[in-house]
């Protein structure tokens, strides 16, 4: 198996992060999404999307969608990361939030200060931001973790967009349980490893 990505995206921090965590030594082919290289047909024949990450097969068949590569990723060996019970539910719970949610009203901030798109409201990008970080602080009082005692991929699923809170401005200044859990994810060597925030400064 190999992986396809993009250091900068937020969706390929959370398979790096998972290949290093399980040790996996999967090889990693970077897609140039600057040079236009997602758009490239031996590229869409992996992910007709057009989106990194995927996960490619040796078969030559294909995983897309981040969430589900790093599930997949953690089958290949026993991991409390992704385990064996009826918790797996709890953490796709987090991970739809995330993709429906969560990455949406990060992402208008991406938008306004990645991208330069100047037709974001930022009034309204905050108060959707302020509706769900309340949602994700209130669920973290009391608790290390999104899902159970430790940490599973729910929190590299939620948590791999915040590494864009400074060079983005996300208004998480106040919401302390956040600061804490994501201050636990950024002191693992397998995030720091993975870190896009250079890029995106």
């Amino acid at each position: 198996m190999k992986l396809h990505v993009f250091p900068a995206s937020p969706n390929t921090r959370k398979v790096l992060v998972v290949n290093s965590l399980l040790g996996l030594d999967l090889p990693a082919e970077i897609v140039d999404l600057q040079s236009g290289a997602q758009r490239a047909p031996e590229f869409l024949a992996l992910n007709p999307n057009g989106r990194v990450p995927v996960l490619e097969y040796d078969d030559g068949s294909t995983l897309w969608e981040s969430n589900a590569i790093i599930n997949r990723l953690c089958a290949e060996v026993d991991t409390p990361l992704w385990p064996k019970s009826n918790a797996r539910y709890d953490i796709m719970r987090w991970q739809f939030w995330e993709s429906c949610h969560w990455t949406p009203a990060c992402s208008k901030f991406i938008s306004r200060y990645i991208f330069g798109n100047e037709g974001v409201d930022l009034e309204e990008a905050t108060q959707t931001f302020h509706q769900f970080a309340a949602v994700l602080d209130g669920h973290l009082k009391g608790r290390d973790w999104l899902s159970g005692d430790g940490m599973t991929t729910a929190d590299i699923s939620v948590g791999a967009i915040l590494c864009y809170r400074e060079p983005c401005h996300f208004p998480v200044a106040n919401y302390a349980n956040i600061q804490r859990w994501i201050a636990a994810l950024e002191a693992l060597d397998a995030w720091q490893a993975a870190n896009p925030a250079p890029q995106a400064a």
